[in-house]
């Protein structure tokens, strides 16, 4: 762009005498020198501005693949994946063999009672054979 030698500098410096004055020219030199240094300042910041925003970023890419990766981990994780499975069927044989139980009770107390109805009243040794039985069967389907 534009080249200074170092004729065009003594030249711009007399200008600059001329037109200042040599008794405000010290004002004048601290006054340039506080505006490159305000400019190296706002320079200094911006490239900062656009670093931080330019790592954000990348932070919140590197955070992103950081849930991705537990997700997955999660997923590995055969010791937990097994153990909530083997509690499920924990939890479905409790509740099958309480539903087996309460059907049981039930299925006795009816099959009792239509013997009972069934039966002649000079036959009260057949009912108790057939409540044993009963017994017996449940006591096997128990075990």
């Amino acid at each position: 762009m534009f080249t200074f030698g170092w004729g065009e500098i003594f030249l711009i410096f007399i200008i600059v005498i001329v037109v200042i004055g040599p008794k405000d020219l010290p004002k004048f030199i601290k006054q340039i020198g506080l505006l490159t240094k305000n400019l190296k300042k706002i320079s200094s910041d911006f490239k900062s501005s656009l670093n931080e925003i330019a790592e954000e970023s990348d932070i919140k890419e590197i955070a992103k693949s950081v849930k991705e990766v537990k997700k997955i981990k999660d997923g590995i994780n055969i010791k937990k994946n097994f153990q909530n499975e083997l509690n499920i069927v924990e939890e479905t044989i409790k509740d099958v063999e309480k539903n087996i139980s309460d059907d049981e009770s039930n299925l006795v107390e009816e099959t009792v009672k239509d013997i009972e109805k069934n039966i002649s009243d000079d036959e009260p040794n057949l009912v108790d054979e057939t409540t044993e039985d009963v017994e017996k069967n449940i006591s096997k389907l128990e075990k």
